[in-house]
């Protein structure tokens, strides 16, 4: 059998009406790229913050500029959407899980409202124990927008999830070892780790680049890198996470 193929797109940041075109190349260019993926994805994971200001207008325009795929699409809010016209744009509700072929995808809402950072409480890991319990034999991808691990780039680790929720997700899917992938954006740049004994995958933006600036804590610069998105690859049930490059996307000459 072909691998399976699922697409996560994340942190695309589409903008209406607005002069700075640059978040819109980014998305046609990996739209038309994940449009000539072989074999063809199974559906698209799109991991949060969509729009730049979450406004009807945006989510229409990431509509549109969306709209050559035919697959499904899986869409979680990141911290610049408006949770409730997402939802209402793409049909479906900030929590919940989905099937991509043989892979579960459990979508996480880690969003706090009026806030840049990012929240996994009480409440959230009782509907993910909750989820991951109902389909123990299941191989599953976890998506949040929120990164669950510390990427080394201090100011945007203070905008991921605090020290306590990622401790306590860490030993809630420690024991769930259906668990293959854990996968977020929000960072803008490719990063890996591990939490609670699972592989993290944070894929980059296909808008700009974080600059990756391991120094003291200063503002978060975004540098016009090629757009990029990501590729995990189901093959003898073994699960591999790739990143596509966009040359000549995010402002870049092409």
């Amino acid at each position: 059998m072909p691998p399976l193929v699922l697409a996560q797109l994340t942190d695309l940041h589409v903008r209406a009406g607005d002069d700075d075109q640059t978040a819109a190349r980014g998305l046609e260019a990996a739209v038309a790229a994940v449009l000539k993926l072989d074999p063809a994805p199974v559906a698209v994971l799109i991991t949060g913050d969509l729009a730049e200001h979450g406004t009807a207008d945006e989510y229409g325009l990431v509509r549109e500029l969306l709209a050559p795929l035919t697959v499904p699409l899986h869409v979680l809010p990141g911290n610049h959407d408006d949770p409730a016209l997402l939802a209402s744009a793409f049909g479906t509700p900030g929590a919940h899980s989905v099937r991509a072929g043989p892979l579960r995808v459990v979508l996480c809402d880690t969003t706090l409202p009026d806030t840049d950072a990012g929240s996994m409480d009480r409440t959230r890991l009782e509907w993910l124990d909750t989820e991951l319990a109902a389909e123990p034999d299941t191989p599953t991808i976890l998506a949040m927008h929120h990164a669950p691990i510390p990427i080394g780039i201090a100011q945007l680790d203070t905008i991921g999830l605090p020290d306590a929720d990622r401790a306590a997700l860490a030993t809630l899917v420690a024991g769930y070892p259906q668990v293959q992938r854990i996968v977020a954006g929000h960072v803008h740049r490719a990063a890996v780790g591990e939490l609670g004994g699972r592989p993290v995958f944070i894929c980059p933006s296909t808008y700009l680049q974080a600059k990756l600036d391991l120094t003291e804590p200063g503002e978060v610069v975004l540098v016009p890198e090629p757009a990029e998105f990501a590729i995990h690859v189901l093959t003898s049930g073994e699960l591999t996470s790739h990143v596509v490059t966009l040359d000549g996307a995010a402002g870049l000459p092409g």
